[in-house]
């Protein structure tokens, strides 16, 4: 299956192959439990930047935390933010060497991919670097206008998807093979026209992120509805915390932490979603570039995870010998 053939898919498709690769992406995570340790320290992060954010507006609406609020959304937006990036890089490296020496049949903890993965800090801090390029260049999309803007769109739209394939690419080639980076992007140029046809879904593997955030989209609607509703019954009792928008008055505070939850919750999936990513081309790489290494009992199970496809469950029948 390819990525333009996906694309193609209904949603009702898209929505069954994504669920496929997510759930054999956790079938991979359950031969290891350290192989969710970088996810979970990922999102424990995105959720502390949540919070602090939220925290910060709070003590605006109190007014009496005002300047303390300011000085939380500076540490939030200078401090944790750009660290975010660099944590987050090395984290995905770690989970890159647990998948790879998983998949070989090595048993390794989280501290030993971190330690390994200690002396290619300078490789992974330059990844990092350029995902804050990108993530800003990627902002700046909706303040272009006219024909050049578009242009302008469509050009850091599909820098984006460069880069995207890029970056996870280099994580694999950095910490299992520790190559330097001017050698990593010629290869990538001659692999992708050496895979087979079947294998380059995984040039578009971002359709998980499409399809779940398209879904979650919906649900996250609904619920903010549901909260301004809960709002609407609140005022009816009190007038304390309430605001109106033309006629219509409502408490913020069932809202607020509606949006609060989507926030976590939307935080977490992203962080899901970089990992299955992490998996897919770690797995990959191994397939593609070192083929041997890979554990005899889990070629074929990685061979139809990377296919997308389901185990032929015939083949694994043994024909019955007739009987005399």
């Amino acid at each position: 299956m390819t990525f333009e053939s996906f694309k193609k898919k209904p949603f009702k498709d898209k929505l069954k192959d994504t669920g496929f690769l997510i759930k054999n992406s956790f079938t991979i995570i359950g031969k290891d439990k350290d192989i969710k340790t970088p996810t979970i320290h990922m999102i424990v992060l995105s959720s502390i930047i949540t919070i602090c954010i939220y925290s910060a507006i709070l003590m605006f609406i109190s007014g009496d935390l005002f300047l303390i609020g300011i000085l939380l959304l500076l540490l939030t937006f200078f401090v944790l933010m750009p660290f975010r990036f660099f944590y987050n890089v090395r984290q995905k490296a770690d989970q890159s060497w647990i998948v790879y020496n998983t998949v070989c049949g090595k048993d390794i903890s989280y501290d030993d991919a971190h330690n390994h993965t200690k002396s290619e800090k300078g490789k992974l801090r330059i990844i990092a670097f350029v995902d804050i390029v990108m993530k800003f260049a990627n902002s700046q999309k909706e303040n272009k206008k006219g024909v050049m803007g578009v242009l302008i769109n469509i050009f850091l739209s599909f820098l984006n998807e460069v880069w995207d394939l890029l970056s996870h690419y280099m994580l694999p080639a950095i910490v299992i093979e520790k190559k330097p980076l001017k050698e990593i992007i010629p290869e990538i140029k001659s692999l992708k026209k050496n895979v087979p046809a079947t294998l380059t879904g995984v040039f578009g593997i971002d359709f998980v992120g499409n399809v779940i955030g398209s879904l979650f989209g919906g649900i996250f609607f609904l619920a903010l509805l549901l909260s301004v509703g809960i709002g609407y019954l609140v005022a009816m009792f009190t007038q304390v915390t309430v605001i109106t928008i033309s006629t219509f008055a409502f408490s913020w505070i069932p809202v607020f932490m509606m949006l609060f939850l989507v926030s976590i919750i939307g935080g977490a999936y992203k962080k899901i979603v970089e990992s299955i990513k992490v998996i897919y081309f770690t797995i990959f790489y191994t397939s593609i570039m070192k083929p041997t290494n890979i554990s005899k009992d889990m070629r074929g199970e990685l061979t139809n995870y990377l296919l997308m496809t389901k185990p032929d469950v015939n083949s694994k029948q043994k024909p019955k010998s007739s009987k005399k």
